[in-house]
C-alpha cells in the first residue's frame, strides 16, 4: 500500500499520527463523479466519516453536498466550502439549538425520524418565520448484510419511521404550516459490500412511492444510504468501491415519478 518514499517519511514522524492519502481521496472522488454523471444524482459526503478540514475542503471543491448529524457539523461544512443549499441535516436526537442552526443557515432539508421531530421543527420554523424543507426517514426493513451493530434499516433498529406509522404522520401534514414535504430518506447500514441489498431497497422504495402517489403526496428527491464498504481483505486489488455497479442499480431499478 505504501511505497518506500512514504515509509521513509513515516520514520521521521513522532507517533501516533494520522495519515491520509489525498491522492487516493481525489481518485475516489473522480471515480464517484464520473460514474454518477449520467444520472440525476447529487452526492453528499457524511462529515461523521472524517471531518478533517483539508479533506472537507477537497470534497467541497469537487461540488459534493454535506450530510451532517449535528449543528457543529453544519457550521464546519459551511466553513470548509460547502454550499448551505447542499447541506442535509440527518440523525436522531437533534436539539432545538441545532435545528435553529440548520434553519438559519438555510440548509437544503432535514431528514426527520418521527412525528415528534416534525412537530418540533414546525414550531421552530414558525418561531423563526421560516418554511422548512423536510424529508421522512423511513425504515424499509431491509437487511444490509453488514455487521449487526451498524445495520440501521431493519424493523428492530431504532432508526427511522416504521411503515405502520406513515398514515398517522401524513394525516398530520395539514397541521404543519411551516413545513414543506420534499422527499424520502432511507439508510440501511454502513460498510456495505453486497450491492444486491440496494436492489431490495429499490423495490421497497418503488412500493412506497406508489403509496404516497395514491394519497396525492408528491416530493422531489429520494435520499439513499448508507456507505459502500472497504474491502479490507483485498484492499490493494480493490482500492475503490464499485461505483459503476452501485449507480447502475438505481438507474435501472428505481422508478422516478414526476
Amino acid at each position: 500500500m505504501f511505497n518506500n518514499k512514504t515509509i521513509n517519511k513515516f520514520q521521521q514522524l513522532a507517533t501516533p499520527f494520522y495519515y491520509y492519502d489525498l491522492d487516493v481521496l481525489k481518485e475516489t472522488l473522480n471515480s464517484l463523479l464520473i460514474n454518477s454523471d449520467d444520472g440525476n444524482f447529487k452526492i453528499h459526503y457524511a462529515l461523521k466519516a472524517n471531518a478533517n478540514n483539508k479533506i472537507l475542503e477537497i470534497i467541497s471543491h469537487k461540488g459534493l453536498g454535506a450530510d451532517c448529524v449535528s449543528g457543529n457539523e453544519i457550521k464546519k461544512a459551511v466553513e470548509t466550502g460547502f454550499n448551505p443549499s447542499d447541506i442535509v441535516f440527518a440523525g436522531v436526537g437533534k436539539s432545538d439549538e441545532e435545528i435553529i442552526t440548520g434553519i438559519n443557515t438555510g440548509i437544503s432539508y432535514f431528514n426527520c425520524e418521527s412525528l415528534q421531530e416534525l412537530q418540533t421543527i414546525n414550531e421552530l420554523g414558525k418561531g423563526n418565520n421560516k418554511i422548512v424543507n423536510v424529508a421522512l426517514r423511513i425504515n424499509p426493513n431491509i437487511d444490509a448484510k453488514t455487521h449487526y451493530y451498524i445495520t440501521t434499516g431493519l424493523e428492530e433498529n431504532k432508526f427511522g419511521i416504521s411503515q405502520n406509522e406513515l398514515n398517522e404522520i401524513t394525516n398530520n401534514f395539514s397541521n404543519f404550516n411551516n413545513l414543506k414535504f420534499t422527499g424520502l430518506h432511507f439508510h440501511i447500514g454502513s460498510q456495505i459490500t453486497d450491492l444486491e441489498v440496494f436492489k431490495s431497497l429499490c423495490i421497497r422504495i418503488n412500493e412506497l412511492q406508489r403509496w404516497f402517489a395514491d394519497r396525492g403526496l408528491s416530493f422531489n428527491h429520494i435520499n439513499v444510504g448508507g456507505g459502500l464498504g472497504v474491502d479490507y481483505v483485498n484492499v490493494n486489488e480493490k482500492s475503490l468501491p464499485d461505483f459503476k455497479g452501485y449507480f447502475n442499480i438505481f438507474k435501472e431499478l428505481l422508478e422516478i415519478h414526476p
